[in-house]
């Protein structure tokens, strides 16, 4: 490793440091740090249900990930695919009378063909364009899809009401139930990807495609077929995202912008192209934005204010991430 990039490992841990004790200073400051016993507790609730968000951020942020990790494209649409993900799940529950997590066997397979559709009709066109070609032709695909939305469900905010209980830990710790199946499910599902790319043939592929394409096609690697999986992948991803994220909070069709700028940071922060670094991404990320909700007056709306502070500070000081950028 070159000096630079220590240099720039360095000063990206020293403004992580920074990062994470702010919502402390600002809580000290403005007097909502009161170490009492009540607090800590409310402490170490926001910690651990932000590890618990951070493990469905990080697996929508995976299928992000894969796509310019596979072709170099930035999917400027994959929040709107999550967002997708809700409605679809929505749907399922109200209008058909099924399990939020049960329709993932209905919800998935459509999310897969409609990632299909999309590599078909608009990114393979694009493959080995400059970025900004991509990222265009899928800005415009998040705000279709943003107006189909809201011309057939409105603008008006859902909820899906989904194991309201909690999970009590201790006498001050408490988790909500749907935030712990949202966090086993989002693991279960980013281990299934992990192997499947590990250790089947077509996930070899993907990973060989996204090493170098032009070696794998003279391997004999069928490219065009690895680029139509890894979309498909990607937005079945983003869709069981939106199901986890629908079971916890409300949403509209304009939610999907949030959730695209949270999948920008995780990847950023992480490394562009690195499943792991996306993982690790997306817990650090949903941390930070509980520990603010917490202890920074109307810390609700500085949330996504902090989604973009991270994001552009650590373009500054790091452009690769903690991981780096995985060039292909």
């Amino acid at each position: 490793m070159e000096r630079s990039e220590v240099r720039g490992l360095y000063l990206l841990a020293a403004f992580l440091a920074c990062a994470y004790a702010m919502p402390f200073v600002v809580g000290a400051w403005t007097g909502t740090v009161r170490l009492d016993e009540r607090w800590l507790g409310n402490l170490a609730t926001v910690v651990i249900g932000g590890i618990m968000q951070g493990g469905v951020y990080a697996m929508f942020a995976v299928g992000l990930t894969l796509i310019f990790g596979v072709m170099r494209i930035i999917n400027a649409a994959h929040g709107e695919m999550v967002m997708m993900g809700a409605y679809l799940t929505w749907v399922c529950f109200f209008y058909l009378g099924v399990d939020p997590l049960v329709a993932l066997v209905l919800t998935l397979p459509v999310a897969f063909l409609f990632g299909v559709a999309v590599q078909k009709l608009l990114l393979n066109a694009v493959v080995g364009a400059p970025e900004l070609t991509g990222l265009l032709i899928t800005f415009g695909l998040g705000l279709t899809m943003i107006y189909a939305v809201e011309l057939i469900f409105t603008t008006d905010f859902r909820t899906i009401p989904y194991a309201p209980g909690t999970v009590r830990l201790t006498n001050t710790i408490a988790v909500g139930q749907n935030r712990v199946i949202s966090f086993v499910m989002a693991v279960v599902i980013s281990t299934g990807v992990y192997l499947f790319l590990k250790l089947n043939r077509l996930g070899k592929a993907i990973r060989a495609t996204a090493l170098n394409a032009e070696v794998a096609m003279v391997c004999g690697i069928d490219v065009r077929r690895v680029y139509l999986v890894t979309t498909g992948l990607a937005a079945a991803l983003a869709v069981a995202g939106g199901a986890l994220v629908s079971i916890q909070f409300g949403f509209n069709p304009e939610t999907g912008v949030l959730y695209t700028l949270q999948a920008f940071a995780i990847i950023i922060l992480g490394g562009r192209g690195h499943y792991l670094g996306a993982l690790i991404g997306g817990l650090m990320l949903a941390v930070l934005e509980n520990l603010v909700s917490l202890m920074v007056p109307n810390g609700t709306a500085m949330v996504e204010l902090a989604a973009y502070g991270l994001m552009i500070f650590v373009l500054l000081i790091r452009p690769g991430g903690l991981m780096g950028v995985k060039e292909g």
